[in-house]
C-alpha cells in the first residue's frame, strides 16, 4: 500500500512540475505555444533516459530511490529562482529552462521504475501504474484549481519540493532496515533537505518580493 502511495504522490508532483515550469517560462519569455512544447516534450524525453538509466541503480534500490528523492528537492528547490536569476540577468533563461527541465525528468523517469524493483512482485505493477496515472491526473487539475490560485510560482517550486521531502522522509522510515549503509547519513540528508523545502515554502514571497525590487525596483507596498 505504501509503494501505491509512493507512486501516485510522486505522479502528482511530475504532472505539476511539468505545468510549473511551462506556466513560468511562458510569463519570463511569452511564447506559451512553444513554451509547454519544450517542456513537455523535453520531460518526456527525460523521463525515458531516466528509466533506462534506472538498471544503473538496480542494486540497491531503496537507496538510489532516496536519493531520486532528494535530487528532485533541490531540483524544484532552485528551478524557479534560478530561472528568474537567468532572465533577470539574461543570461540564457531557456538553456536553464532546459537544464531543470532535464533534471527533473531524468529523476522521475527514475521512480517508477525503481518503485518496480522494490515491489518486485509483477502482479502488482498494474497497481503501480494505476496509482501513478490517477496521481497525474489530480497533480494536473490541481495546478489550475488550487496551486496556481492560492500559491506563487515560487511557493508551488517550494511546496512540490516540501512534497517530495515527505515522500523521502515516508520512505526512509518505512524501509529504514532495507538500507544496508550510511542510514545515519540519509537521516541528515533528508532532514537538511526537508528543512529547505519548509523554509522557501515560509519566505517564499519575500524572496520573491526581493529579488523583483533588486534587479527590477520595483516596489511593494
Amino acid at each position: 500500500m505504501f509503494v501505491y502511495l509512493c507512486a501516485g504522490s510522486v505522479a502528482f508532483t511530475c504532472v505539476a512540475y511539468e505545468l510549473l515550469l511551462g506556466s513560468y517560462a511562458t510569463f519570463l519569455m511569452g511564447a506559451s505555444i512553444l513554451q509547454y512544447s519544450l517542456v513537455i516534450s523535453l520531460m518526456m524525453l527525460s523521463m525515458g533516459v531516466g528509466a533506462l538509466l534506472s538498471k544503473l541503480f538496480s542494486q540497491n534500490s531503496f537507496s538510489s530511490f532516496l536519493g531520486v528523492e532528494v535530487f528532485l528537492c533541490w531540483c524544484a528547490l532552485l528551478a524557479v529562482p534560478l530561472m528568474y536569476l537567468s532572465f533577470a540577468l539574461n543570461f540564457a533563461p531557456r538553456a536553464v529552462l532546459i537544464l531543470f527541465v532535464s533534471c527533473l525528468g531524468l529523476g522521475i523517469g527514475m521512480e517508477i521504475p525503481l518503485l518496480s524493483q522494490i515491489n518486485s512482485d509483477h502482479k502488482t505493477l498494474t497497481k503501480i501504474l494505476f496509482s501513478d496515472y490517477a496521481g497525474g491526473f489530480l497533480g494536473g487539475l490541481a495546478f489550475p484549481i488550487v496551486l496556481f490560485p492560492y500559491f506563487g510560482f515560487f511557493r508551488i517550486g517550494a511546496m512540490l519540493g516540501l512534497i517530495n521531502a515527505v515522500i523521502g522522509l515516508s520512505f526512509y522510515f518505512f524501509f529504514r532496515h532495507q538500507l544496508t549503509r550510511n542510514k545515519t547519513m540519509w537521516a541528515i540528508i533528508v532532514g537538511i533537505t526537508l528543512i529547505a523545502c519548509g523554509g522557501e515554502f515560509v519566505f517564499a514571497e519575500q524572496l520573491r518580493v526581493g529579488m523583483e525590487s533588486y534587479f527590477f525596483n520595483i516596489s511593494h507596498k
